[in-house]
């Protein structure tokens, strides 16, 4: 139930008075879950809380400035639930990391690696805190903060980066697991020794909506914040305040929560469906080829300004309609027996061309109940394209933080046929024939 437009919970019986895109969850606030946490509050005695930089499963990610120095230092500090603040806490798999040397190098840039790890007990119990640099937005939105003389060929060396970086990580024995490009955001330059004054000026005041009880009257719950802060937005950032130089073009991998052991690969994973290998998507096979296959999406991304496999709610059988239309039939057994939808959407076998021969052209939505296989449901079109060149043929596409509407480049006939030819080597049904992290590094389309 909701009273007037707010949304309310069972678990606290708390409340938020405003919209709730890209906030935390108001029911995680209980014993074991987040802790509370106000602006102005001082962390470990150190670090004062002036914005929030984002939420996430299991943490939210805020920006703090070191009161103990001399120079204004800023840092975000990640403060982790409290049922995940244990000896496994996925945070900790960093260590791994800087067993390999990966904080150390001349790829140590690109990774984002704690520089310090304090606890916090609180009402919801003991939380882990780690603290990391501040980074900026994600490389696949860059465009749309910051204006760059060559866009293209930033976009490709901000491309080569990321696989230059997944590259270390498998060289090294490991996976990153949850590889797209809200886990891959740009280095920042020039924060620290500005005042708080001046951060805020540039990034924006902190907007709040305030928690209340399911009457709407102040709470007084230990376990709950009084408010809940929203993000920041980095669309809106103003960087005439900062010089357009604060935020660089140096890509640097975050999250590696989902990270494993290449021996040891998980039963599961947290990535978006539509950054899924069609080997888990079908199978829940994990490995290698999942990293490969994420890669690929997130390179597409961060060079048009789009998603390959866009769906409604991530759901699968839209997705493998997409991944089909574009890629081909799947092998065998996927395409005649595991994915059971399939025969909702395309005929056993494919045409000429070797092309998917559809049944109709349209897709289910995902329902709010069970579905079985041939039930009635909403449609949604399939849409095109049919192949990887036709998926590039668009161009690039961001929005115009300086006038009205978008913006649209196209990309060369040229690059479009080596960035084709990159991304079919990389979306092969079989993980084994895809190209490995060092190869796609090797490529011709990042020598243009």
């Amino acid at each position: 139930p909701t009273r007037d437009g707010m949304e309310e919970f069972k678990d606290n019986s708390l409340v938020v008075d405003g919209r709730l895109t890209a906030l935390e969850k108001v029911y995680d606030y209980e014993p074991g879950r987040h802790h509370p946490v106000h602006l102005g509050d001082l962390l470990n005695k150190r670090y004062e809380v002036i914005h929030k930089l984002g939420s996430g499963g299991y943490a939210n990610v805020w920006l703090c400035c070191d009161d103990t120095s001399d120079v204004p230092q800023f840092a975000a500090v990640k403060i982790i639930m409290a049922e995940e603040s244990t000896y496994d806490c996925p945070e900790l798999r960093v260590n791994k990391l800087k067993a390999l040397g990966l904080d150390e190098g001349p790829l140590a840039e690109h990774f984002c690696l704690p520089q310090d790890k304090f606890d916090i007990s609180g009402p919801n119990g003991q939380h882990y805190a780690f603290v990391y640099p501040v980074l900026g937005p994600r490389v696949s939105r860059l465009l749309n903060v910051v204006r760059f003389r060559d866009p293209e060929r930033i976009l490709r060396e901000l491309s080569l980066q990321t696989a230059k970086a997944m590259a270390a990580l498998h060289l090294g024995g490991i996976c990153h697991g949850d590889f797209r490009p809200a886990n891959i955001l740009a280095r920042i330059s020039g924060l620290d020794g500005l005042s708080k004054h001046d951060i805020l000026q540039a990034l924006g005041q902190p907007k709040t909506t305030k928690v209340t009880t399911r009457s709407g009257e102040n709470h007084n719950e230990p376990i709950a914040p009084q408010y809940l802060v929203y993000p920041i937005s980095w669309d809106d950032v103003e960087l005439s305040a900062l010089g357009e130089s604060f935020i660089t073009d140096k890509a640097c991998v975050i999250d590696f929560g989902e990270s494993f052991d290449i021996s040891e690969p998980p039963q599961d994973i947290g990535i978006p469906q539509i950054y899924c290998s069609p080997e888990y998507t079908v199978d829940k096979v994990v490995g290698v080829g999942s990293d490969i296959w994420a890669l690929g999406c997130t390179l597409f991304e961060i060079r048009t300004g789009r998603k390959l496999f866009d769906t409604f709610d991530d759901d699968q059988d839209e997705y493998l309609c997409k991944m089909v239309m574009m890629l081909g039939k799947l092998p065998e057994t996927w395409w005649s027996t595991t994915w059971e939808a399939r025969k909702l959407f395309f005929e056993d076998n494919v045409d000429g061309d070797g092309c998917v021969v559809e049944i109709r052209r349209e897709l289910l939505q995902p329902d709010t109940g069970d579905r079985e296989v041939g039930c009635e449901a909403s449609v949604v079109q399939v849409p095109e394209p049919r192949s990887i060149k036709d998926a590039i043929i668009p161009g690039l596409f961001y929005e115009n933080r300086y006038g009205p509407g978008g913006v649209r480049h196209d990309i060369s006939q040229e690059e479009t046929d080596l960035l084709s030819d990159l991304l079919m080597k990389i979306f092969r049904y079989n993980p084994k024939e895809r190209l490995t992290a060092s190869q796609v590094v090797d490529h011709a389309w990042f020598k243009l």
